[in-house]
């Protein structure tokens, strides 16, 4: 189990340095976040490409952006019989399809939709992509959460306490691995674009403030971490290792609170610190708090006192029985 975590985390972060990488020199991406509607974008521009050739690419191009924009529509059609309340929200997210992939085919159309405060230039653009492909991503996960809960919270099946411990391990393993890949991203691209592709111009207090920010974010992953071995230790109903586990997971949190703290008041004293000492320079003092990793580390913190608690009353109620 550990073996397959570490693995999976390494996975993770070599893939978000090869995508850092990929957005920053070959697709020429400015903001880390465009890589949010790539998916879209490269759909979009396919079909126009497509559209605009002849004719008879404009039919396949219809075609194409029909039978996308329906997925949705025809998965209802095929589970007719074994279709939910929460299936509902695909009818709208057929819809959300048709609509938002014609506005990435026509992207022109989307300054029309943008806000007075947005400027008419292609950073606007970006952030209403990003608004876009935001949209259509919470559509998918709320549907996909609300199937979960339904599939993980059924007990008229056999076997649904192994299910329900699968899937917690799955939802923790799909926060590490996400968490992993996002960050490593971000922070890569970042480090990039900064130095204009070249890591040997990227100064000193760029690696310095890199690593404050991203030591919260290690701890948090080991957290996560911790908590997969937990849920694997109540699912064997191991009372010694689930309370080796879960003193442990209490030890990282401590950790990860303290390391977050010290982190944040480091990298906000210095930019303090730099505001104030260069008054030819413009710079802006903007307070960095990674409230992620304290609430994750504080919501272990409160699991750890709480198994503790229960597990001194088990042991009283056995005393008198």
């Amino acid at each position: 189990m550990k073996s397959n975590i570490n693995k999976l985390i390494l996975i993770e972060v070599i893939a978000g340095i090869l995508f850092a990488f990929i957005a920053s020199k070959i697709l020429h991406m400015t903001a880390a976040l465009q890589i949010m509607y790539l998916p879209f974008e490269l759909i979009g521009k396919g079909l126009r490409f497509l559209s605009l050739s002849s004719a008879i690419g404009n039919v396949i191009a219809i075609i194409i952006y029909a039978a996308i924009s329906m997925i949705p529509a025809i998965y209802i059609i095929y589970q007719r019989k074994r279709t939910h309340k929460e299936d509902i929200l695909l009818v709208a997210f057929t819809g959300l399809l048709f609509y938002s992939l014609y506005m990435f085919i026509n992207p022109g159309l989307m300054y029309q939709k943008m806000p007075d405060i947005f400027s008419m230039d292609q950073s606007s653009l970006i952030v209403m992509k990003i608004i876009y492909a935001f949209i259509i991503y919470s559509v998918l996960i709320m549907w996909l959460i609300m199937k979960a809960i339904r599939f993980l919270g059924d007990d008229s099946q056999k076997n649904w306490k192994s299910r329900l411990y699968f899937g917690m391990k799955g939802l923790i393993a799909a926060l590490v691995s996400y968490y992993t890949l996002l960050i490593t991203y971000a922070k890569t691209f970042e480090l990039l674009h900064k130095s204009e592709n070249k890591l040997q111009n990227v100064s000193s207090i760029e690696w310095f403030k890199s690593v404050l920010q991203l030591l919260p974010i290690i701890m948090t992953i080991l957290l996560f971490i911790n908590i997969i071995h937990v849920v694997k230790a109540i699912e064997d109903h191991k009372e010694e290792q689930q309370m080796m586990t879960v003193a442990r997971l209490a030890s990282v949190a401590k950790v990860t609170a303290v390391v977050t703290v010290i982190s944040d008041f480091i990298l906000n004293f210095y930019q303090f610190l730099l505001g104030a000492t260069l008054q030819n320079v413009n710079v802006t003092f903007a307070p960095d708090v990674s409230m992620e990793p304290l609430i994750i580390a504080f919501g272990a913190l409160i699991f750890h006192e709480y198994f503790k608690r229960t597990k001194q009353l088990k042991e009283e109620n056995d005393q008198f029985i």
